[in-house]
């Protein structure tokens, strides 16, 4: 009587148990159904929509999409999609955020930097940091190879500081170097050394500095201005580009000082 009792108990324990595995099998096909376990969609291209447009084609294959970043570009209209993340064409899960970026209705605004007096490369790398790009590259004639003299916006010269709509075209005025390039005699007497150094390089001239006696520490060299140079300034004077200038340096009070005793 008791074997029979213990076998007949084991049975519906066992019974028990398929039960539950055959639930938790079934259980388990059917949330991977439902949560589409394992089930790659390719992402569409949303380049060119506007936000609404990309939420309803997003919908269709069970994505999602999130304004990420907000651009300034020109040939792209106000509002619409530039680029996105996993990019079009990409394989991922249902459910996935895929980050936009959108092309500014108001455009958004950056500083113009100072890239005169620097070299073309610098200058090209100086408005791309900035969020700005080259337009027209003007040449003229002038020894100063590659170096920018002028930098316009809208057919007009632009001052350092001003806003201007990120992405936009800046036009600049570069020298194009040559044989024989004249230049006019600079005006220097009364400057410092550090205001005529870049003007003198730009125009392609060598400088030869003279320091009198009374200039003997760095603070004498910052104070120093020009009291002479060589060939003179004269009006319409004019030299050609790689002569050299010797500029003679003194300070103002010792030389005020030296005439009163003489």
């Amino acid at each position: 009587m008791d074997i029979k009792r213990h076998r007949f108990l084991f049975i519906n324990i066992g019974c028990i148990v398929a039960v539950f595995v055959v639930a938790f099998i079934a259980f388990d096909i059917w949330l991977d159904s439902y949560t589409d376990h394992g089930e790659n969609v390719t992402v569409p291209d949303f380049r060119g929509l506007d936000f609404d447009a990309a939420q309803i084609l997003a919908a269709k294959d069970g994505l999602q999409v999130k304004v990420n970043d907000t651009l300034s570009v020109d040939d792209v209209a106000p509002g619409a999609i530039v680029d996105h993340f996993p990019s079009a064409n990409s394989k991922v899960k249902r459910g996935r955020t895929i980050y936009l970026s959108i092309n500014s209705i108001t455009p958004v605004m950056v500083v113009m930097p100072k890239v005169t007096n620097v070299s073309l490369r610098q200058a090209t790398q100086m408005l791309e940091n900035n969020g700005l790009r080259i337009g027209v590259i003007e040449y003229k004639p002038d020894f100063a190879n590659n170096y920018v003299f002028e930098q316009r916006y809208n057919l007009k010269t632009i001052e350092p500081g001003t806003k201007i709509p990120k992405g936009s075209a800046v036009d600049l005025l570069v020298g194009q170097g040559g044989d024989g390039v004249v230049v006019a005699i600079p005006s220097l007497l009364g400057l410092p050394w550090s205001a005529i150094s870049d003007s003198l390089m730009a125009r392609g001239l060598n400088i030869n500095p003279i320091f009198n006696a009374e200039v003997r520490t760095k603070d004498d060299t910052l104070r120093a201005r020009v009291i002479r140079q060589s060939p003179a300034y004269v009006e319409g004077g004019k030299m050609t580009a790689s002569e050299t200038i010797d500029v003679w340096f003194g300070i103002e009070s010792a030389i005020n000082t030296n005439t009163d005793e003489e």
